[in-house]
């Protein structure tokens, strides 16, 4: 176990998020069945928070939403249904968001279209979802009175740094580079939130590393878990450049960020921004190849010098450190070791399938039924008039 710094909190939850008359506080995760967020609620459930789920199951089936059914354990400790409402819906449509708000302490709102190849798949739906629906989403919980709003962003909107010097919180929108409509509507969702941050408002933003590791809905189109895979399975992995720098964090360390986000006093999170990851766990691309060949001998590495994905950043992590005492507790080789594990017990058959990759799963989707339609912009002016706005609106941030 680290050491927590000075500055941890040990904040009781009730008085942090306003239960009242000894009842549990209450939270609502949107996208709670998703890779990150099915974690969570299981962290939630043990910590005695009463949790709604509010998402639309692209991926899973609603029943799929319980516990105890992950690879990831905490301690041996388990969590219990008690507590636990899933609303099956899509946090686009109105009538969800007010069920899923109404009576809350605090919203984590992780639903998204995430991915960049996902996200481009159609980005109006991607600007409907990630930044319309967000602001739409904060507006509602700020008019019910819920006050403590935390965002999950991610490290990409730097984007396409050069790797010479560690990035932090205070560079400003501006010098921001992204590369994808991904990382574009995130910081023009970011933007957004800090604007309505006032006494009755507590936005925070955590900007996650690239994760790692397995959950309740696991990923294998994330760089670690994709790269183990093909190394159990195939004993190859191409590594396309290599030089990329890239901050990493695993799932579970990252769900802890997120409940020291939420229960940490206001004077410290209100209207902040917080990078999620560690500094020691900056490495380049190569590095991770290197570290699973150590892991996994017979892996054979073939480096291409083509670059498939640009992104390029040396993140720094002292802030979330310092105030609010956070320090990972997982490492690299910690989730390239669980996954093995998995594939050893034969819980993963096939890591390329469908579910397991947001990009492919969507695309399923569209060829089987379609994909989500407009929810929001079908309602305003036939959509056209705001998709060209907001169109322009994530354009002009990557012109800068």
């Amino acid at each position: 176990m680290n050491n927590e710094s000075p500055w941890t909190v040990t904040v009781n939850r009730e008085s942090a998020l306003g239960g009242e008359n000894g009842q549990r506080a209450t939270v609502l995760v949107t996208g709670g069945a998703g890779y990150v967020g099915s974690v969570l609620v299981q962290k939630l459930l043990k910590l005695g928070f009463r949790v709604r789920v509010l998402d639309n199951f692209l991926y899973r089936s609603p029943g799929s939403v319980t516990v105890d059914r992950s690879p990831c354990t905490d301690n041996g400790k388990r969590a219990t249904d008690n507590g636990l409402t899933i609303i099956p819906g899509d946090f686009r449509e109105l009538d969800k968001v007010l069920t899923g708000l109404n009576g809350v302490n605090a919203c984590i709102h992780l639903g998204a279209i995430v991915g960049d190849s996902a996200c481009a798949l159609s980005p109006k739906l991607t600007i409907e979802t990630n930044l319309i629906a967000t602001r739409q989403i904060a507006q509602l919980a700020k008019a019910l009175g819920v006050k403590r709003f935390i965002f999950a962003s991610t490290c990409s909107v730097y984007g396409a740094g050069n790797g010479d010097f560690a990035l932090s919180e205070d560079e400003p929108f501006t010098s921001l580079k992204p590369l994808s409509l991904y990382a574009e509507t995130k910081i023009a969702a970011e933007k957004y939130l800090l604007t309505m941050r006032d006494k009755n408002f507590q936005p925070v933003i955590l900007r996650f590393a690239t994760i790692y590791g397995l959950s309740y809905r696991p990923r294998f189109d994330l760089v670690v878990n994709l790269l183990t895979a093909k190394a159990i399975t195939e004993r190859k992995i191409t590594v396309f450049g290599g030089k990329q720098w890239r901050p990493f964090i695993s799932v579970v360390d990252i769900c802890s960020a997120l409940i020291k986000a939420l229960l940490a006093p206001e004077e410290l999170v209100s209207g902040q921004i917080f990078n999620v990851g560690s500094n020691d766990q900056n490495y380049q691309i190569e590095e991770i190849a290197e570290t699973i060949k150590e892991l996994l001998p017979s892996t054979q590495i073939q480096k291409e010098d083509t670059i498939s994905d640009a992104r390029n950043y040396f993140v720094k992590f002292d802030k979330i450190k310092t105030l609010l005492g956070f320090t990972p507790s997982y490492q690299i080789k910690d989730g390239i070791k669980e996954i093995i594990r998995a594939f050893e017990d034969k819980k993963i058959q096939d890591y390329r399938a469908p579910q397991y990759n947001n990009y492919l799963a969507l695309k399923l989707l569209e060829a089987v039924r379609g994909l989500p339609q407009a929810v929001i912009f079908d309602c305003l002016d036939g959509g056209k008039s705001e998709i060209n706005q907001e169109l322009k609106t994530v354009a002009s941030i990557r012109q800068g």
